[in-house]
């Protein structure tokens, strides 16, 4: 815990209270380390183990327990959490800023859902009759649902213009035009999608950069759902640039949706600023900028590796990354470790393991085929290695032998 290696420490702690099966102590500092890590559910249910076990139950179990269900969004139960800490220690600093904390969050959630009402009561004809923006954004949910992709495209421009006309005949600042501007944020987002299906990548990109130009101008960064709906926007913005070849534009977005969704906190480690890191490796590699891309795929792995623990698949995929770059800066030694660990992880487990650890995996088939590679990679290496020592020994193969092949692969 010290050193914030929180992994190894759930690991430690639960075999801990699988020999002490009563001792709170254990469960409150597992809860923290999966607070650290920011697993919530499992947070809670060992913060309110270690509540139920106390004999008192300490002021941090009861802080840690209603910490994780605002995390999880229960504000009710928080409070009803925070109350019973601080009935039992009423002078408990921490309960009582985490009690100001969850009021509000409740005060926020009455507000927004009071503007909402209001908003449903208030909504103009043209965005709720069959050709408005809402059914149309509803119908092309279901088209995108069904893989109806050129349907979305269609119905989505249909809703922009009913949005747009909408959004012209509200009055500025009020609730119809929130609301339309809303409406045709979404059926941007929904458009962008279908595009990117359809790798129609120019396409995808207008409809992702007004995504993110809406976003900025409604979401307020205060707000943990919006700041993470605008990080996705921009790193989406940012895919649709890279397969544009717009490389130095898509590093732009894909640093502001780092930005969004760490809130400038380079100490939060989570999986969606792990994937944007990785984008981020991959457009500098595109351009050839090799040691910048191994920096930040190491950062990545880092981050991985925090959140899943050094074994899981998901690092394979990492330290692949990280292996591709050492090689092509010529770090060859550096470069087969870590290709050895990727099969070393990969070799560990059953297919249906690693593909339940991958979800960006496909099928089977996928992941057999970055499997070979990884493994063809550091073979071609080792093939390289072995070459290098016969020349500087000063060998040679033997009459009618061709020497090993030495084929560079992307």
């Amino acid at each position: 815990m010290g050193k914030k290696k929180y992994p190894k420490a759930i690991k430690y702690y639960t075999k801990a209270m699988k020999l002490a099966p009563e001792n709170p102590t254990y469960r409150l500092n597992r809860a923290i380390a999966n607070a650290a890590l920011e697993l919530w559910k499992d947070a809670e249910a060992d913060a309110e183990s270690a509540v139920q076990l106390g004999k008192p139950a300490t002021s941090k179990s009861h802080y840690q327990l209603a910490r994780a269900k605002l995390r999880r969004g229960f504000c009710d139960e928080a409070q009803t959490a925070v109350k019973v800490g601080i009935a039992a220690f009423p002078g408990e600093a921490a309960l009582l800023q985490l009690e100001k904390e969850i009021n509000r969050e409740l005060s926020q959630r009455k507000a927004k859902e009071k503007k909402r009402r209001e908003a449903e009561a208030t909504k103009p004809a043209q965005t709720q009759g069959p050709g408005g923006a809402r059914a149309l954004l509803e119908q092309a949910r279901a088209a995108y649902s069904g893989g109806r992709s050129e349907e979305v495209i269609t119905l989505c421009k249909g809703g922009r213009q009913a949005a747009l006309s909408a959004l012209a005949s509200a009055a500025p600042g009020s609730t119809e035009a929130d609301t339309a501007r809303r409406e045709e944020m979404s059926l941007l987002s929904l458009s962008g999608k279908a595009c990117m299906v359809l790798r129609r990548w120019p396409e995808a990109g207008e409809a992702y950069q007004g995504v993110v130009e809406l976003e900025e101008a409604l979401f307020s960064m205060d707000n943990k759902d919006e700041r993470e709906a605008l990080s996705n926007a921009y790193n989406n913005w940012g895919i649709a640039l890279k397969n544009q070849g717009r490389f130095n534009e898509a590093v732009d977005a894909m640093n502001k949706s780092y930005q969004r969704s760490t809130n400038g906190d380079d100490a939060v480690a989570t999986e969606q600023a792990a994937q944007i890191l990785q984008n981020v490796g991959q457009c500098l590699r595109a351009q050839k900028k090799i040691s910048e891309a191994r920096k930040i795929f190491e950062r990545a792995l880092e981050i991985t590796q925090r959140l899943a623990g050094p074994e899981h698949c998901t690092t394979a995929l990492g330290h692949l990354l990280v292996a591709r770059c050492l090689r092509d800066e010529g770090n060859i030694k550096a470069a087969i470790t870590s290709y050895m660990k990727v099969v070393e992880i990969f070799e560990s487990k059953e297919p249906e393991e690693c593909l339940q650890e991958m979800p960006e995996l496909p099928n089977k088939d996928k992941l057999v085929q970055v499997q070979n590679q990884a493994k063809n990679e550091l073979a071609q290496l080792i093939m390289m290695v072995e070459q290098a020592r016969q020349d500087a020994a000063g060998g040679s193969p033997p009459i009618g032998e061709e020497p090993p092949a030495t084929t560079a692969v992307a």
